[in-house]
């Protein structure tokens, strides 16, 4: 996405002593409809990660005018799993296997910690991005996706009624999503938002999300944290293929692929709830 939204989640951003950014979190539905979805939610959590971040860096006066940025690799843990939606949190750069990152800790107005999550990414500060994207637009006009895409059963999907379904049934290790700006962006879908120029990490953690809930036959899942590490952009209209390469009880592995290219891999942890 830009470097400079035209609007912020985060308010009163202040740099401590220390380094780390404090700041508080909007509560506001209307403004931020993924707010009816549970603090745990991954969509929730991958969103926040985007917001807060950028909240942080422009109290850091590290964002760069005109300039687009890319989450290469995320990590996240949940903390309290009784918690509200964030009230307040803080932001502090890290190292992660000795390469700079950041970390992000969001707290509810108990105090009690919702997540914990890292993050690294890349700002394209030498590229004309809007032209150098174009090429990839255009290649996924020519692979139209295939009509009547077949999504899974939204009751193997913990989906509400207002939720699209963005993968197709497991066949062995393998599935396929779809992501279309109707399906994948607002109003189509009531909880995505992003730029539109291609599937973001809220998606790819939807994605990973859905497949689990397949892993499961449908059951009930609370994800308690994952690891997404995303090397190739992966384009909206055009399907793509998601292949379980490791799952145990509450964990996966996949690897993303689309036009017979890697691009993702993809680590989720879970528990079952009770009925």
């Amino acid at each position: 996405m830009p470097q400079t939204p035209d609007r912020s989640y985060t308010r009163g951003n202040t740099v401590q002593d220390d380094g780390t950014v404090a700041f508080a979190c909007s509560t506001d539905c209307a403004e931020w409809p993924w707010l009816e979805l549970p603090p745990q939610h991954p969509i929730v959590i991958q969103t926040q990660n985007f917001w807060t971040s950028v909240g942080a860096s422009a109290a850091l006066g590290t964002l760069e005018e005109g300039k687009w940025s890319a989450l290469t690799w995320t990590d996240w843990e949940l903390g309290d799993r009784s918690t509200g939606h964030a009230a307040r949190g803080t932001f502090a750069r890290t190292l992660v296997d000795d390469k700079l990152a950041f970390e992000t800790r969001l707290f509810d107005d108990a105090e009690r910690l919702i997540v914990a999550m890292r993050g690294r990414g890349v700002v394209f500060r030498n590229r004309n991005f809007e032209a150098w994207r174009e090429g990839a637009k255009r290649e996924v006009v020519r692979r139209s996706p295939p009509e009547g895409f077949a999504y899974a059963p939204r009751r193997l999907l913990g989906l509400s009624e207002r939720e699209p379904p963005l993968v197709s049934r497991l066949d062995g290790s393998q599935a396929s999503a779809l992501i279309t700006k109707a399906n994948g962006l607002m109003p189509g879908h009531p909880y995505f938002s992003g730029s539109g120029d291609h599937v973001n990490a809220p998606h790819l953690a939807e994605v990973a999300r859905q497949i689990a809930s397949l892993l499961c036959d449908g059951a009930a899942l609370l994800v308690t944290g994952g690891e997404m590490d995303m090397h190739r952009y992966v384009e909206l209209d055009c399907p793509f293929d998601i292949r379980v390469t490791a799952h145990s009880a509450g964990s996966a592995v996949m690897e993303v692929a689309q036009m017979d290219r890697p691009c993702a891999r993809l680590t989720l942890r879970w528990e079952v709830l009770s009925a």
